[in-house]
């Protein structure tokens, strides 16, 4: 058999595997990440308008990532999209092959082992970025200007997917094409026709996609800008962290000296060394904003295929696929470890990580190994296309264990009817899966809404005539956070404007279920502006509803760390009248929107006595503001008060 031949029976191999290893689409499942998925089908489903009424990191393609289908999407749609991502793949192979000649098989083992067993080696908006680096670079090589039409239709893909992550494409695509026409590897004129194209198809999906863009792209600043200082967070112990910490850079190290090793070629690719620095240093600011073992897996995902970048455009550089295969191997011990930290050092629990959820499931049970051969019957390209022809968008709604859990009283949905409703803090589940007329808060969940901005367009939400009818409604604490000082001011809105009509007891926690009776917004004012000190306490008046706006700077370390890293974590010390104590995390960007803290509001029935103004609630008398960094804050702030206007 021809060496030809042999290589396109791997590609029909490789194609079997990619569809073996992912799914056209999923059904609706409950939790804090499936509830926004949820969200996002209920703002296509409706029509709502993007950047207006719905603000999140996702945007009206989300679903090609969550695969959670809107109503009337056909998953052969998702069958295309993943048939153009393989297409991607295989060229970037078929490519690699050329490069190796009779040694092509090597290339043909490393992207087996890149892609198993794990499908995608990032999420499909950092997939589809790195593909547009990899037409980009190509270009950039061969002048072959196709490369960047399709770079063009991921970038648009990208944008209308996950719009935080597009305004860096667009900025990469927008300074490559002034690159390559000054370096005249194409001409102005064609970067000036690709240039209109982009922003045509742009404009064109805008209309679409019922997106209005300069809302789209103002918002999504303003969520990037307060993102890390809400979400930063260490799941792993220290040890774990600084010894995954000491693998990434060691691979660092590794390619450092690699440039250094020829130097003599490292003005001739720069602009490769650059992009590739830019994706790394993307995919591990993602990673390590909630350090998490899933996070951090990601990433070391990432690595090898940014290695392979650098083996196909790095055309004079030696020891190249060396680079790689280290890369490679330094991910595969990074990631091994994770699985077993993740499983609790359990060397049982570790092997059965390998396996489908379901099947390592069936084999705790029932004690027998031999169940691990189902695994064929899940893992199989069949699988993924006997499901684009049994999809049935009201399956969403089946299943006995989302009934038992998410299933409303009948006197409540019989309540809300047909009247427009929220939830909050986060569990949209409720709204989606009981079918009732979705009507949010433009920051659809509460720990999203982590900044004065942000939560400043929920509170005038629901003070607005389009407020919902209906409010499903807890508290709930995040990230050490006090439960009440995100999302301030919908929280307040609900005491304000709406009436506690009834409490609804779930399975998993209670909500109260409040109905609008007015609509108004809420005045505040604003006393007497002062200077507070670092680690010093705050007196708090005895007044009505108070409010504490401080603007807590970061200082010089501090901004580093947090460009590099992680913010430093701010922290209040609230003391309260009866002489207890409590510690909070306070993100800077929510402080500068105010805290409430003439009560305190934790719990569910702290939250029942503060929306219907009863007695019972405890007093701060003081707060203090510090942290166990506090290297990485300035020592002087402003503050004041605000009251809320009866």
């Amino acid at each position: 058999m021809s060496s030809k031949a042999q290589q396109n029976l791997f590609f029909i191999f490789f194609s079997l595997l990619y569809f073996s290893t992912g799914s056209p689409y999923i059904y609706a499942s409950v939790g804090i990440d499936p509830s926004w998925t949820e969200s996002l089908v209920m703002a296509i489903n409706q029509g709502f308008t993007f950047g207006k009424d719905f603000i999140f990191n996702y945007g009206p393609l989300g679903y090609l990532n969550t695969l959670l289908l809107p109503e009337g999407i056909s998953p052969w749609l998702m069958f295309l999209f993943h048939l153009f991502v393989l297409a991607n793949y295989l060229f970037i192979i078929k490519l690699s092959f050329d490069k190796l000649g009779g040694e092509w098989w090597r290339s043909a083992i490393v992207s087996v082992v890149i892609f198993l067993p794990w499908g995608f080696f990032a999420d499909i908006t950092f997939t589809l970025f790195y593909l547009m680096l990899f037409w980009l670079l190509y270009v950039h090589q061969t002048r072959n200007t196709v490369g960047l039409l399709v770079a063009v239709i991921l970038a648009v893909l990208i944008f209308y997917i996950k719009v935080n992550l597009s305004l860096i494409a667009y900025t990469v695509f927008t300074g490559s094409l002034i690159y390559f026409a000054l370096s005249k590897r194409i001409t102005w004129r064609t970067g000036l026709i690709v240039l209109v194209f982009l922003l045509v198809l742009t404009y064109a999906f805008a209309g679409l996609l019922n997106v209005s863009l300069p809302d789209y792209l103002g918002a999504s600043l303003k969520i990037i800008d307060a993102y890390q200082d809400g979400q930063a967070v260490n799941i792993m112990t220290n040890k774990e962290l600084f010894l995954l910490l000491g693998f990434e850079g060691l691979i660092v190290l590794l390619v450092l000296i690699h440039l250094v090793k020829n130097l003599a070629w490292v003005r001739d690719t720069i602009y490769l060394y650059l992009v590739v620095a830019m994706a790394w240093f993307l995919c591990f600011k993602q990673a390590h904003t909630a350090v998490a073992h899933y996070n951090v897996f990601g990433f070391f995902l990432f690595l090898p295929v940014l290695a392979v970048l650098i083996f196909l455009f790095a055309d004079r550089f030696k020891g190249s696929g060396k680079l790689l295969v280290t890369v490679l191997i330094i991910q595969l011990i990074a990631t091994q470890f994770i699985r077993l930290s993740y499983t609790q050092y359990s060397a049982k629990n570790y092997f059965l990580f390998f396996f489908p959820d379901a099947v390592a499931q069936e084999v705790k049970e029932s004690q027998n190994t031999l169940e691990l051969f189902k695994t064929f019957t899940q893992k199989n390209p069949v699988n993924y296309f006997k499901r684009l022809f049994t999809y049935d968008y009201e399956n969403n709604f089946k299943g006995e264990k989302l009934n038992e859990i998410r299933l409303l009283p009948a006197h409540i949905r019989a309540k809300i009817n047909e009247q427009s409703v929220d939830i909050m803090p986060w569990e949209i589940s409720y709204v989606f899966l009981n079918k009732l007329n979705y009507n949010p808060r433009p920051i659809i969940q509460t720990y999203q809404a982590n900044s004065d901005w942000l939560a400043e367009v929920n509170e005038k939400k629901y003070t607005s005539a389009s407020a919902p009818d209906y409010v499903l409604a807890n508290v709930h604490d995040y990230r050490e956070q006090n439960s009440i000082w995100m999302d301030k001011g919908a929280y307040l809105a609900l005491r304000e404007n709406y009436s506690l009509t009834d409490t609804v007891d779930m399975p998993e926690e209670t909500y109260f279920l409040f109905e609008k009776q007015k609509s108004g917004v809420i005045e505040y004012q604003k006393m007497t502006p002062q200077t507070g000190l670092w680690d010093t306490q705050i007196e708090i008046p005895e007044a009505g509803d108070l409010y504490l706006h401080a603007n807590i700077e970061y200082s010089i370390p501090g901004k580093i760390a947090r460009l590099l890293f992680q913010p430093p974590y701010l922290r209040c010390l609230v003391t309260y009248r009866d002489g207890t104590e409590e510690s909070f995390r306070i993100p800077p960007p929510i402080l500068q929107g105010g805290i409430m803290v003439s009560e305190r509001v934790v719990s569910n029935d702290d939250f029942n006595r503060f929306v219907q103004e009863l007695s019972g609630n405890k007093k701060p008398e003081r707060v203090k503001f510090w942290s166990t960094m506090g290297w990485g804050f300035k020592k002087e702030f402003d503050y004041h008060f605000e009251i809320v206007v009866p």
